[in-house]
């Protein structure tokens, strides 16, 4: 099935004249000159087996695609691929060889590497185990020549002797028996051999004397003998003078002689002789008025010819579009394949499918590709000729702290998450919850993401940049942002991009590596720390095959299967320059075979060829997966990972994929981005619930990405900015409708929201880090959780880690963080379910500050506990504690209520008393100064309501007149103007009368008369619900269709209580709106 051309001789008389030494290359990126003919074109350009696919690109390594069941691919799995991937550990390569499910790979030193299927011993290795990853046949030196069979192999050494190996039932090894060997034989009586070639069960080989010597299986006349008997030594075939090329089909013979005629014989059920018959021949037969070839392959069940004038000719079976004229009907004589000129080399599976491969280095293929052979990122079948993907550094996609990228098979950029610097390419700055395509990017690759910088390396090679470039990250030559793609300036053709924190890395498709933009830490690698607008070349690397960057660090694959790297270089979490940088690049001590490489923060993982995984740097989090915090600049070893085939690094976290595409993670999970909620630190590899079959994984800062084998992208962990990209907001800018409809009452906090049922029981929700929601455990929630046996509830109140309950019968209740003793119950320990606060009888209401709680008790008293360092418990001291104490001075009071560190009472004549932090005039005594006990807020009488947010407060009058004091750092004070503070109440300009108010963090909010809510203040996680992020509003705006008869609000939220149902909008980074969102993923969830 696949055969090699009599010598650089007749080689360039083969070929336009050319001529070239074995393993050269002439031009075109997969080396497609001089070489691109049968027997070159099967075993030095491109290669087409039965459902897989090889090329050889032009510095030696080696390219493949398709089936794989076997391994036949090299890439240390057992899955499809669609598109090409690098086979590993391959450099320094001349030939290839694909047979039925195995493949052949010679180097420039004469060895040969085998992998795939191993049923028969095809792989020469001494066994019959399959193998995903090439290996060297041991003993078999000075070989100039492969060819692969169905299910054996055959090569031909410097001194003419021909050796083989695998199955051979029919006599295919020539030894003169039919054992199967599984480590190569010499073929027998079989000297100055100068060219061979192997079909299904026979094989064929051409000597300096001209003569053409063929053996093995003959039950359809493949020998060319006349007869229909086969033999198990190899026998001269009379009147064959001239030869100059051979193939083995699959069960039919085709030579090419020196006159440019092409001679073929044996089985011909489906026309594939090309002699406009079904007819078998015996002998060779010229095939009628073909002429002028360069070059022939026989595939299984058909034949494909290459002529000196570029254009390539096919005939024989159709039945999956394997002959490229658009149709399935089959051809008994040769006709020109449509659309396909400047052919430099050609082959014929031994399936149904065929391939070309252009003077430009492109391969075109076409017919079966139910298995991805033919290359194009689909499996459905190519009807005409179909350019395949490039042989590049394939990356589908690709994360950054804030915004996520992929590629969609297609060839189009799509991205989501923060786009603040027009890193989305979609030529706005609006962050993105789902998916939007980049401006103007077809047929692309592989892309890289920065921190606020894109990259995309696109099918031809070219490089494209777009988003932030104040350090010059994209390569312009200037400090100009774009906010949509734009190739790199210069000729600046890749195989390779890599974006790191504010710099680029390419690997030009000579092996060199250029690289760009930031260089505080030396990760440019130019021996300077000076930032480069333009790309410039890393000396002291070559044959590059692959890069990647971290933040501040650059890392190169060479083809040897060593590492170097240049930039950061210590085991602290990246700060300033430490004077251990690399300036240049430099040897990674202790790594060798390594087939793929990725990088974090301040870390790095390599991925040897035989599975294993090794990392060094950073490890503060664990991220070097050895079971501990300590960081190193040596490699080591992740324990218990083996079977690796791909690798992901990010941030501070790691993490493979092994051979059946199931992911494990290990390092910082701050965001749920190991795949399994939110924890601490993991020093070991964890296994990615529910995720199954994938091939690709990126991680970002604190969210993780992977493409599964159906094309569909997953993602997981921290979606502050939309990064995950499922389309679901965590936040809502219009009021959304919770799943809470039986609310009398609702709070909330910080970051948790809490609701009182009509039967007095609590719902709670959102962030649980303190066990703030009193449900036992610690795990935030999105949607309400009810504490069914808390009973007799009839208010509550929601802190920055703590929860408050007032029942029926006067007792207080709290639960959650206890710093500072605000739970009230003698103790700084912290409670997952609600403990009774002693002391405490007759009490009315509560309310609960950032780390101090109050209650206000029947006969109009306030009592206080929890931090003090503000005086905000108003017992007169600045004593933390743990118990209730009674503020002085308040009586008679009627409401109360808690700001961050600050808190207020109002009294039954009106007025407020306000004590603690005073430092914004949260007070509103006209002064800045703090005080550890209760005074009125000067100037403001008759008042009905009262709220306090962080640093500032509101208070409506009897005539609904609304005011406001404290800080108005983003308008919260709602009078038009911003910034400062305000020491004496001023009155916000609503459009009418108040009823009652809420207020947040930095924001405010007011029911006014017939129900209609306004907000005014911060918004930019669109807290004030008027459908936009808008960062602040100085004058309050309507919150649209929405009528409320309470509001509650916490630090980036809000909450209407309408008619018994809570509706909702703003911040649910901890799931606080109730509407099941949250900035966690705990689990991988479809992006599409």
């Amino acid at each position: 099935m696949s055969g090699l051309l009599a010598g650089c001789a007749l080689l360039c008389v083969a070929l336009l004249g050319a001529c070239s030494e074995r393993g050269a290359s002439a031009e075109g990126r997969l080396g497609a000159g001089a070489q691109a003919v049968e027997g070159v074109a099967r075993q030095g350009t491109v290669l087409a087996g039965r459902h897989h696919t090889l090329a050889m690109r032009s510095d030696g390594t080696v390219w493949a695609w398709g089936g794989n069941t076997f391994g036949q691919l090299g890439n240390g799995t057992t899955r499809a691929r669609p598109t090409p991937v690098r086979v590993w550990r391959l450099s320094g390569i001349s030939a290839i060889g694909a047979g039925e499910q195995h493949s052949l790979a010679l180097k420039a030193d004469g060895t040969v590497w085998s992998w795939g299927w191993n049923n028969n011993g095809q792989l020469g290795d001494g066994t019959t185990t399959s193998r995903p990853v090439p290996a060297q046949i041991a003993g078999l030196t000075n070989v100039v020549a492969i060819a692969a069979g169905f299910s054996h192999s055959v090569v031909l050494k410097s001194d003419g002797t021909v050796w083989a190996w695998g199955l051979n039932a029919t006599g295919q090894l020539g030894d003169g028996t039919t054992t199967r060997r599984l480590s190569p034989v010499q073929v027998q009586g079989l000297t100055g051999a100068v060219a061979i070639a192997a079909g299904n069960v026979h094989s064929l080989a051409l000597t300096a004397d001209g003569r053409l010597w063929t053996w093995g299986g003959n039950a359809d006349g493949q020998l060319g003998t006349g007869t229909l008997v086969g033999r198990s030594l190899p026998g001269a075939l009379s009147g064959m003078a001239g030869v100059s090329a051979l193939s083995g089909g699959g069960s039919h013979s085709v030579v090419l002689k020196t006159d440019g005629t092409v001679w073929a014989w044996g089985k011909n059920d489906e026309g594939q002789l090309g002699l406009g018959n079904t007819t078998a021949s015996l002998v060779p037969t010229q095939v009628p008025g073909l002429t002028g070839v360069a070059a022939v392959v026989g595939g299984g069940q058909h034949s494909v010819a290459l002529k000196v004038d570029g254009t390539v000719w096919a005939w024989g079976s159709n039945i999956r579009a394997q002959l490229g004229d658009g149709t399935q009907t089959q051809r008994l004589s040769p006709f020109q394949v449509p659309g396909l000129t400047q052919v430099r080399g050609v082959s014929a599976g031994g399936g149904q499918h065929s391939v070309a491969v252009k003077a430009s280095g492109e391969v075109w293929t076409w017919g079966s590709n139910t298995d991805g052979q033919c290359g194009d990122g689909t499996y459905l079948m190519k009807l005409v000729p179909t350019l395949a993907r490039g042989l590049l550094e394939r990356t589908e996609v690709s994360a950054q702290y804030g915004h996520s990228l992929a590629t969609k098979a297609d060839g189009t950029v799509w991205g989501w998450g923060d786009n603040g610097a027009s890193q989305l390419g979609d030529g706005t700055t609006a962050s993105r919850w789902a998916p939007v395509q980049a401006v103007g990017l077809t047929q692309v690759g592989a892309l890289a993401a920065g921190y606020a910088h894109s990259l995309a390396l696109k099918e031809n090679g070219q490089v494209w940049s777009w988003g932030s470039n104040g350090q010059g990250s994209l390569g312009t030559g200037t400090t100009t942002p774009r906010s949509t793609p734009g190739v790199v300036p210069g000729a600046l053709l890749a195989w390779s991009v890599a974006a790191g924190g504010g710099h680029s890395v390419v690997v030009k498709t000579d092996g060199t590596v250029w690289a760009w933009g930031e260089n505080t830490f030396g990760q440019v690698g130019d021996g300077t720390q000076l930032t480069r607008t333009s790309p410039v070349r890393v000396d002291g690397v070559e044959n590059v095959v692959a890069v990647v960057a971290g933040t501040a660090h650059t890392l190169a694959l060479k083809a040897d299967g060593t590492v170097w790297q240049w930039g950061y270089n210590d085991t602290r979490e990246l700060d300033d320059v430490t004077g251990t940088e690399l300036l240049v690049p430099t040897q990674v001590a202790g790594l060798s075979d390594i087939v793929a490489l990725a990088a974090g923060l301040c870390h790095s993982v390599a991925l040897r060829a035989d599975g294993t995984v090794w990392a060094w740097g950073n490890n503060d989090a664990g991220q070097l997966g050895d079971g501990s915090f300590t960081g190193r600049l040596t490699v080591a070893q992740v324990a218990g990972l083996s079977g690796v085939v791909a690798l992901g690094g990010g941030g501070m976290q790691s993490g493979v994929l092994l051979a059946d595409g199931v992911a494990r993670l290990w390092g910082a999970n701050n965001g749920g981005q190991l795949g399994g909620g939110r924890s601490g630190p993991q020093t070991g590899p964890l296994f990615v619930a529910g995720l199954t079959a994938a091939r690709t994984l990126a991680m970002g800062g604190s969210h993780t990405l992977a493409i599964k084998d159906d094309g569909t992208a997953w993602a997981w962990g921290t979606n502050t900015s939309g990064q995950v990209g499922d389309g679901n907001m965590n936040r809502l800018l219009l009021p959304g409708r919770s799943s809470v409809n039986d609310a009398r009452a609702v709070a909330a906090g910080a970051y948790h929201s809490l609701s009182v049922t009509l039967d007095g029981r609590v719902k709670a929700w959102g962030a649980n880090g303190a066990g703030q929601l009193g449900d036992g455990t610690t795990t935030s929630r999105p949607v309400p959780v009810l504490l069914s046996s808390f009973t007799g509830v009839t208010g509550v109140a929601a802190g920055e880690g703590h929860s408050l309950a007032v029942k029926s019968d006067g007792t207080v209740w709290a639960w959650g963080g206890n710093s500072f003793g605000k739970l009230g119950d003698g103790t700084t320990t912290s409670r997952l379910a609600p403990v009774q606060v002693p002391g405490l009888g007759g009490m009315l209401a509560v309310a609960a500050g950032k780390n101090h709680s109050l209650s206000l008790q029947g006969d109009g008293t306030v009592w206080a506990w929890g931090a003090n360092g503000s005086g905000q418990l108003g017992d007169g001291s600045f004593v933390n504690r743990a118990s209730p104490v009674q503020v002085s001075g308040v009586t008679d009071a009627v409401a109360i209520a808690a700001g961050a560190d600050f808190s207020l009472a109002l009294d039954v004549y009106g007025m407020v008393y306000a004590w603690g932090n005073n430092a914004w005039g949260q007070l509103g005594d006209g002064s800045s100064s703090s005080r550890n006990y209760a005074d009125y807020v000067q100037e403001l009488y008759m008042v009905t309501r009262i709220a306090a947010g962080d640093t500032h407060a509101l208070a409506v009058r009897t005539d609904g007149a609304v005011h406001s004091w404290g800080t108005n750092t983003f308008g919260e004070a709602g009078t038009g103007s911003v910034g400062g503070y305000n020491e004496w109440p001023v009155m916000v300009r609503t459009q009418a009368a108040a009823v009652t108010v809420a207020a947040g963090r930095n924001f405010s909010a007011a029911v006014l008369a017939g129900g209609s809510v306004w907000s005014w203040g911060r918004n930019d996680f669109g807290q004030l619900g008027d459908g936009s992020t808008v960062a602040q509003r100085t004058l309050p705006v309507n919150v649209p269709a929405i009528a409320a008869s309470a509001l509650a609000a916490g630090a980036g939220h809000s909450h209407a209580l309408r008619a018994g149902g809570v509706w909702s909008w703003g911040d649910s980074a901890q799931g606080q709106l109730g509407t099941g969102l949250s900035t966690i993923r705990a689990s991988p969830v479809k992006v599409w």
